[in-house]
């Protein structure tokens, strides 16, 4: 605002009644006694109607006390008795801008600069107006003329720059925010500006530099709180995005940008019903939004309302979704069980980019790892990629094609994330051959990315070797607790132990394996945005607990980004990358030969290659645990705690069996996150079981206590022949509960049965399908001999806790891959 002109006022009344009341009403106007000055100015305004000045004081008056409309009535009545003052035509401009009237402020204005045009500040100020009535031409026009004046201004850059932006020129506008921001470091709206700039570009962490220094000076910034979360959010960092997000929202509830990158991140951490909460009322503005669209339909896959989410996928097509809506809706069709539809789906996709003469990669790609078994022949398969991912215009008869394409080409890495877990390739048949070929094929898709290479021939010069863990599942479940005992074990004098982890969400495990840790990363969610990351830390050794379990993670591992990448204790099975060097296991989990299942080097370490501590005990009596669960006291219950897509069809022969045999038995399973798993299972078992389907039921389980009371409670846990889970027998014996198991040959299939070793009890363990059987019968109706055998795994069950013998090896292998030239190891 334009400073009131106080000798102006002193020296036009300086000799009337009038002078000594318009004093008084001025000091107490600046002395903030606004009650008071505006009794003054009432007292002025009714006995002398004429004078602009006690009016435009008055005015001013008003504004202070935040009634804009008075202060522009007020304002309008001074600017007509003074038609030549050019402060009180600005003051008017700027208090018609307060109720709305923009285009009335830009004739004020323009009266203000007519009456003094060499002033830059209306200039600026009316260049401020023509941004918000979005007339940003004539609003660029007007801060050229202010810089012209006063080019060292920076507030007048600072406006520039956001003008700039507004009509899509970035490059003018980062130019002008820098040099608004090297004349004053402390204006933020520059600083929000560049950030946001660096945003778009892609600049995650330069722009969260800015950001941050625009909310320290300034804590309830809007435009900065949305911009740092958004920030945070794509750097994984999901508290603090999610914390910055809510403020938002409290500060704005209808603030859209900053509730979509909300819903955005309540879909990465898998909050469902958090996601549809975000997105409802954006949907209700934006029916028709694509982008809403699909994030409505992962939302609803995610809490299990299946069909709509198909729904919601389909609506996405329609409103030019994209190849991202189409990709969508197969995988969720896939999941659903519904091939024929995914398929179809997908072929339709291809139909119609072949017609348009667009690439068809991820479509073909999709179909491939999808549905079908990958060609275990790798010359076979290279010719299959090759016809998946060139364009289709490729002349079928070149020979010796490569995958050096267009990188426009290419699939958006974001996309690959997408795609369900690698793992389950191991229960086709041939599974270990499948989850070779997957990773080859894998290999071939993101070959030729922009990744930093890794010098494989730096000299360490001695000191700690320093180790990257790298899991997207460091939370409560098997693979977080195997993660968090090796961050325990490894021995912080010979190593230094970086925690890496993709963007998931956090809790109790989390935490205890990021205080372990030396240094913990969160990944971002850009995965070559992420390889540079990694590749930044210049690690000696990565180690991927379990790249099979998530496409995130596969994508990671299948770049070179340390002298020596190793697999291992999460996922006892191979991840067919060549850049994994070698994979570590128990040296009982592989029969002999069983190094020939695995692309990588295998190390075989002594013990059990689980750092485990105790389950918590249940304080419950059975009969309390019985009624939780609602179990009846006269008849068996069998549990299989595994999830149901590693239950095969295999296994369900095994199953009926038991059913059949022991006449009144239930049998539980744990109701799977997706409903489709528990139908889909559900109809095969039903269909070739149907006799004794009707004695099974599913069981939520929320937490691991939950599942600890549960194991108590039933009298036989049952394992699936066809995987092992990583913890699942740690916690069954260190609770006395028998599980029974039915080793295979192959490392997945085999750690149950290596810590039945470890403490000589084999009452549990199967040879061969009839003998499973009979053993879970056996100790099921046999209550004696399961109270025998019960009594026997609980007192020597300790041997399986806290044992390092395997991680004491696990240090020296590393230690002796460092001893000499990467290159040499590998």
């Amino acid at each position: 605002m334009v400073a009131v002109n106080q000798t102006h006022y002193e020296n036009r009344y300086s000799l009337s009644d009038f002078d000594a009341t318009y004093r008084s009403a001025l000091g107490l106007y600046e002395a903030g006694r606004f009650a008071e000055a505006e009794e003054a100015c009432r007292m002025l305004i009714c006995a002398y109607p004429q004078a602009a000045d006690a009016m435009h004081l008055a005015g001013l008056v008003a504004a202070k006390q935040g009634n804009q409309v008075l202060a522009a009535e007020r304002m309008g009545r001074a600017a007509i008795a003074d038609a030549n003052s050019a402060e009180i035509q600005h003051d008017h401009a700027q208090a018609l801008k307060a109720i709305g009237k923009l285009r009335d402020a830009v004739g004020a204005f323009k009266r203000a600069i007519r009456l003094c045009p060499d002033a830059p500040a209306l200039y600026c100020n009316i260049a401020n107006t023509y941004r918000q009535l979005d007339e940003l031409k004539d609003a660029r026009e007007n801060y050229e003329h202010a810089l012209e004046l006063a080019p060292d201004i920076a507030e007048i850059h600072a406006n520039y720059a956001a003008c700039l932006y507004a009509m899509g020129d970035v490059n003018g506008a980062e130019t002008s925010c820098m040099t608004a921001l090297r004349m004053r470091d402390d204006i933020v709206n520059a600083l929000v500006l560049i950030g946001q700039i660096r945003l778009d570009q892609g600049r995650t962490v330069s722009a969260s530099e800015p950001l941050r220094r625009a909310l320290t000076l300034e804590p309830g910034h809007q435009r900065a709180l949305t911009a740092y979360g958004d920030a945070l959010f794509r750097l994984g960092q999901f508290a603090g995005a999610q914390h910055c997000l809510r403020q938002v929202l409290a500060l704005d509830p209808d603030d859209a940008k900053a509730r979509r990158t909300l819903a955005l991140l309540n879909l990465r951490v898998g909050q469902g019903m958090e996601a549809i909460g975000a997105l409802e009322p954006l949907l209700a503005t934006n029916p028709h939004d694509p982008q809403l669209l699909l994030m409505m339909g992962e939302a609803l896959s995610l809490v299990g309302r299946h069909s709509e989410a198909v729904e919601r996928f389909g609506a996405a097509i329609g409103a030019g979704g994209g190849d991202d809506a189409v990709f969508r809706l197969a995988v969720e069709l896939a999941e659903e069980g519904d091939t024929g539809s995914a398929q179809s789906v997908l072929q339709n996709g291809i139909d119609r980019k072949i017609a348009a003469g667009e690439n068809t990669a991820l479509f073909r790609t999709a179909r491939r790892l999808l549905f079908a078994p990958v060609p275990t022949n790798l010359a076979a398969q290279n010719d299959e990629v090759i016809r998946d991912l060139l364009d289709d215009t490729l002349d079928e008869d070149a020979l010796e094609p490569d995958l050096s394409f267009v990188g426009s080409d290419r699939i958006d890495p974001m996309i690959l994330t997408r795609f369900p877990p690698v793992w389950r390739a191991a229960l086709r048949p041939e599974g270990d051959k499948q989850l070779r070929a997957v990773g080859h094929y894998w290999e071939r898709l993101v070959s030729g990315y922009d990744v930093p290479e890794v010098n494989l021939s730096r000299d360490r010069k001695g000191g700690k070797i320093r180790l990257g863990v790298v899991s997207a599942n460091m939370c409560d479940n098997g693979i977080g607790r195997w993660v968090l005992g090796l961050v325990d074990a490894i021995d912080r004098d010979r190593f230094d132990v970086t925690v890496i982890r993709p963007p998931t969400g956090e809790d109790d495990i989390t935490m205890r394996i990021d205080e372990h840790a030396d240094l913990v990363v969160p990944l971002p969610l850009d995965p070559l945005h992420s390889a540079r990351v990694i590749s930044g830390l210049d690690l000696d050794v990565l180690h991927y607990a379990d790249p099979q379990a998530d496409a995130y993670t596969m994508l990671l591992a299948s770049w070179r980004l340390a002298p020596l990448q190793i697999s291992g204790g999460g996922i006892a099975a191979t991840s067919g990358l060549s850049n994994i060097d070698y994979h570590l296991i128990a040296e009982d989990w592989e029969t002999a030969g069983g190094e020939k299942r695995f692309s990588e080097k295998l190390v075989r370490l002594p013990g059990l290659f689980v750092n485990a501590t105790p389950p918590e005990s249940v304080d419950m009596t059975t009969t309390e645990l019985q009624r939780l669960w609602r179990l009846a006291q006269d008849r068996n219950t069998y549990l299989c705690p595994q999830p149901l897509d590693v239950l095969t069809a295999d296994f369900d022969p095994l199953i009926a069996e038991i059913l059949r045999l022991d006449e009144t038995a239930e049998l539980l399973l744990i109701a799977p996150e997706r409903d489709s798993w528990d139908a889909a299972w559900g109809r095969r078992f039903a269909v070739n079981y149907a006799d004794v389907a009707g004695r099974m039921r599913f069981v939520n389980v929320r937490s691991r206590a939950d599942l600890l009371s549960l194991l108590c409670a039933v009298d036989v846990v049952l394992e699936s022949p066809a995987w092992n889970d990583a913890m699942l027998a740690f916690d069954c014996l260190g609770l006395g509960v028998p599980l029974v198991t039915l080793p295979g040959s192959a490392a997945r299939s085999r750690r149950s049965h290596t810590c039945y070793r470890q403490i000589s009890v084999f009452d549990c363990v199967a040879y061969h399908s009839a003998d499973y059987v009979d053993t879970a019968l056996t100790l099921a109706t046999d209550k004696r001999r399961r109270s025998v055998v019960s009594h026997a795994i609980k007192s020597r069950s300790h041997i399986l806790f806290g044992q390092k013998s395997s991680f004491d090896a696990y240090m020296q292998f590393l230690e002796e891959c460092m001893a000499v030239p990467v290159e040499n190891v590998m």
